[in-house]
């Protein structure tokens, strides 16, 4: 039976058998199994099960993500000493001596990585806090792409339709392999937002491809061709 192991700052906090007959929740609220007190980390952030002989974390799509090994992740396989981080504390994944440990080969259609250090990503993430605060108006809540792994500022959903693509005119440029010209566009439909196929390789969002059209969700993590893209929403501000 493997272990969580739960540090901050190198100290060890505390220690979690994981089990295969229930989930393992962790985040802020005190009605998770494990507990993590860090206004960082939403309320249910991410959670454990045991599925097909391995277990999986996978994150509830938190404000502040979850990383397996450094790598911003949606859902993951786990391998004995992977060390998970969420907020400010590690939590490191072990198997005890003598125990019997799965293949630590990754399967592609249970894993969703997207591989951002951490560093990184809060760094980006504070450079498009930065550049939303620079706008002269800002009035309720808006629909905006950013960049997880380039140093481009959000798009704005401000348009009926927001074209993604190779070609140089539309409002996203993404560049990889099969990518359409013209590969994708955003559309507002009854107050939510449709992301559409359309031509090339198919996108992903949440690792799963579009070959039709899917409703965005906040924080869903839209993949075309290399670049890595997450759908928020921006909420209040000045007049």
């Amino acid at each position: 039976m493997p272990y969580i192991i739960v540090f901050r700052n190198d100290e060890k906090i505390m220690e979690h058998k994981v089990e295969e007959e229930k989930q393992l929740r962790i985040g802020r609220s005190s009605e998770n199994d494990i507990v993590i007190p860090d206004s960082a980390v939403s309320s249910v952030h991410a959670e454990i099960e045991y599925e097909g002989g391995s277990y999986y974390i996978t994150d509830f799509q938190s404000r502040n993500g979850t990383f397996v090994n450094r790598e911003l992740v949606i859902s993951r396989r786990l391998a004995h000493d992977d060390v998970v981080t969420i907020g400010s504390h590690n939590l490191r994944f072990i198997y005890k001596t003598g125990e019997q440990k799965p293949s630590s080969s990754r399967s592609s259609v249970h894993e969703a990585t997207m591989h951002i250090d951490t560093p990184h990503h809060r760094s980006r993430l504070a450079r498009s806090v930065a550049a939303l605060a620079g706008r002269e108006k800002r009035t309720g809540i808006k629909a905006m792409i950013t960049f997880l792994n380039k140093n481009s500022n959000p798009v704005f959903l401000d348009k009926p339709v927001v074209t993604i693509g190779k070609a140089p005119d539309c409002d996203i440029v993404v560049k990889g392999w099969f990518v359409g010209k013209h590969a994708a566009d955003i559309q507002k439909n009854n107050g939510g937002y449709i992301l559409r196929f359309v031509g090339g390789r198919a996108p992903l969002v949440n690792s799963k491809p579009v070959r039709s059209e899917v409703l965005l969700e906040e924080f869903d993590m839209i993949r075309v061709g290399s670049t890595v893209l997450q759908f928020l929403y921006q909420r209040g501000g000045r007049a």
